[in-house]
């Protein structure tokens, strides 16, 4: 055999075998590629975000929250009660720690207006009046986060809830009108708030009955109320009148 063909067979081999290996490297890449995402338990699925509150730890204190809500709309009206004329309820957790006003919306599906949540803390309570009917009179109150407000902020606050009038009885019914099934109509039925002693709208409840939601702003917070009676029954509570001076 001549050297020229010695040294053209020699080139075909390493070209070969060159191409032999990598070709094996290549397969050898996409295969570890594809298996990294299995042993790191990885998927190429994108992990859905949880819905809210439940991953935030707090649906034991939203359960909590339905739970003394729905025992007090149960609770016999007391002979105390009667005789001081409401009830008011704090929300705590298993520990005795106040559940957050956030938990409390979740847990009664209501909403407070966000212009108003800005200047709350999570101070709140919801309170009940003996009816003229033998039935409860439902009320909420919300109180202010002191350092947000300064003097003179109960006027600006009143101005501040003019722009929550036309969803207040909506955001609110289940608190207010606790155990009543509202169609959708009935919830979207035009009110128009008025100024008297409080603010005030009446409502039309399902049956053709009547009722109201008066609200008023305090020196610590806001109270809303089912009627006037129990916003009446409640103000000395939240705003006790100061001792005359000598």
């Amino acid at each position: 055999m001549s050297l020229q063909k010695i040294f053209i067979i020699t080139g075909l081999v390493i070209i070969i075998a060159v191409s032999a290996i990598m070709l094996y490297l290549s397969s050898q890449k996409k295969e570890t590629v594809s298996q990294e995402p299995t042993q790191n338990g990885e998927s190429a699925v994108p992990a859905s975000l949880p819905s809210k509150g439940e991953s935030s730890g707090s649906q034991g204190n939203v359960e909590k929250a339905r739970k003394i809500f729905e025992n007090t709309t149960l609770e016999t009206i007391s002979e105390k009660t009667k005789i001081d004329g409401s009830k008011e309820v704090d929300f705590k957790d298993q520990k005795g720690n106040p559940i957050p006003l956030s938990d409390f919306e979740d847990a009664l599906g209501v909403e407070i207006y966000p212009k108003l949540q800005e200047y709350l803390n999570n101070g709140y309570q919801v309170f009940y009046c003996p009816g003229a009917d033998g039935k409860k009179e439902f009320g909420v109150y919300l109180e202010y986060n002191q350092e947000k407000v300064y003097n003179g902020f109960t006027s600006d606050v009143l101005n501040m809830m003019q722009g929550w009038e036309n969803a207040i009885f909506p955001n609110l019914h289940a608190v207010l009108f606790p155990g009543i099934d509202f169609r959708e109509d009935s919830l979207n039925q035009k009110i128009e708030f008025r100024g008297g002693k409080y603010r005030y709208a009446d409502v039309n409840l399902p049956g053709g009955r009547k009722s109201s939601v008066q609200y008023d702003a305090v020196e610590s917070g806001i109270i809303i109320a089912a009627s006037p009676a129990c916003l009446d029954n409640v103000h000395q509570y939240y705003e006790p009148a100061m001792p005359s001076q000598p």
